[in-house]
Formats: structure tokens, sequence, C-alpha cells
């Protein structure tokens, strides 16, 4: 399903992380470069797990790591220096060895004066609504440590992430 499709919402259950656009991420347009939006998305996906519990440590353990096979970006309104975004993503299908995990990246109205970021979090309802900039996703693939072939994704893994998906 491409990113564009109006079905690919944001779910009741995902992670919120929050970025603070930098002054070195702009283009020549004076909008964050578009390759910048990879790093947030990839950040996200990392604290995501981390707060579920799966550090790379644990992915080791578990004997692999998750690397990425296609990633898919529609920009829908631009981004400069000094926006406040929220990074909204969540884990929206596991197969064998493969998944793919779905994002939403908007701008926060920061009309109420605040100058810190929230604190990133686990989000048990639907996620906060800002102005969306981006929807994306990307499919990631799990190998192993040692050979770095795909393999089929741990039991524990994959409860882990689809125990927090709402069907």
């Amino acid at each position: 399903m491409p990113v564009s499709s109006p079905e690919m919402l944001p779910p009741l259950a995902g992670f919120v992380a929050h970025f603070r656009v930098r002054y070195h991420e702009m283009d020549a347009l004076g909008h964050v470069n578009n390759a910048v939006y990879l790093h947030y998305m990839e950040q996200a996906a990392i604290d995501h797990s981390n707060a579920l519990g799966y550090t790379t440590a644990r992915l080791r353990e578990l004997g692999g790591l998750f690397i990425a096979r296609r990633h898919e970006i529609e920009y829908l309104r631009p981004a400069v220096a000094g926006d406040l975004l929220q990074v909204v993503t969540w884990v929206a299908e596991m197969t064998a060895a493969q998944s793919r995990r779905e994002y939403r990246i908007g701008r926060l109205d920061e009309s109420d004066g605040q100058l810190a970021p929230p604190a990133d979090f686990l989000v048990p309802g639907a996620a906060p609504l800002a102005v969306p900039l981006v929807r994306a996703a990307t499919h990631w693939v799990w190998v192993g440590t040692a050979d770095h072939r795909p393999r089929r994704h741990p039991p524990e893994l994959r409860a882990g992430f689809t125990a927090q998906r709402v069907r």
C-alpha cells in the first residue's frame, strides 16, 4: 500500500518522538533536506524499540538486527529551522523476516510558548495531532548477527511489537 493512501492513518497505539529542526539540516531552499527525514525516522524507530525493551544489546541476544530494505516518503509540506517536529511511528505489519513500519511527521504548534520538546512516549491511544508534513514507511528485514542473512522474527520480538498494535 503506498504511503499516499488515505487508509494509512496513524494507529491507536504507537510511539511519539520529538525533534527540533536545526539550521545545518536545511537545504538550499531553506527547508529540511529530504535525507534528514530518514534520520528522524530511524531515530524514532530506535527509540520505539528501546521503549519496548528491545535495545541493540537485546536484539543481538535474540540473534539478529533490523536492516532497512526500502523507504517510501511522501512530502506534504516543508519544515524549517526551529520547527518542533513530532514523529509518530508504529509497526504496521510483521511477516516471516520482514516488517513494515509507518511514520507520520508533523509540526507542533508552539503558540503556547513552550520552548522544550515534550518527552517521547509510547502512545496507548490515538496520537496527538500535528500539522502533517510527511507520510512514510520503511520496510525492514530481520537478519542474523553472524551471517547477515534474513531470518524469521523471534516469537518474543513478534509478540512485543504486535502486542502494541490495535487491530
